[in-house]
């Protein structure tokens, strides 16, 4: 999730220095943070939706088909009068599909409650 948080605020820090728009850099940051919880929310769940139930598909090909179906995610930029948002942000939920773990949790994943310590034996 913190891997998404920084992508997405680099995403709108590349978009506040290189957009046309007469806002100050403080407002287009804060419209990041509006199209945080627009575009972020549901990247984050299908992200974790789709890496907690991959299991048999190679990891490229779930990356591909990850990183296709995040880039849906930012149709409310496609109202925007500069392109710079949808491009920056696109290229924030390719970098994101890339960079999630995939899947999730290890087949051999047994979590806190299960793992044993060096003085468990019996």
């Amino acid at each position: 999730m913190l891997t998404y948080l920084l992508l997405h605020g680099a995403a709108w820090l590349a978009v506040s220095q290189t957009v046309w728009w007469d806002d100050t850099f403080l407002e287009i940051m804060a419209l990041g943070m509006g199209m945080l919880l627009v575009i972020g929310v549901p990247t984050l769940l299908i992200a974790v939706c789709a890496a907690t139930v991959h299991r048999r598909m190679d990891v490229v090909r779930f990356r591909m088909l990850l990183g296709m179906s995040l880039v849906l995610c930012v149709w409310p930029l496609l109202a925007t009068s500069a392109s710079e948002p949808l491009f920056f942000q696109v290229v924030a939920q390719i970098a994101f599909a890339g960079l999630i773990p995939a899947p999730l949790f290890p087949e051999d994943w047994v979590g806190e409650a299960g793992q044993q310590g060096p003085g468990s034996e019996l």
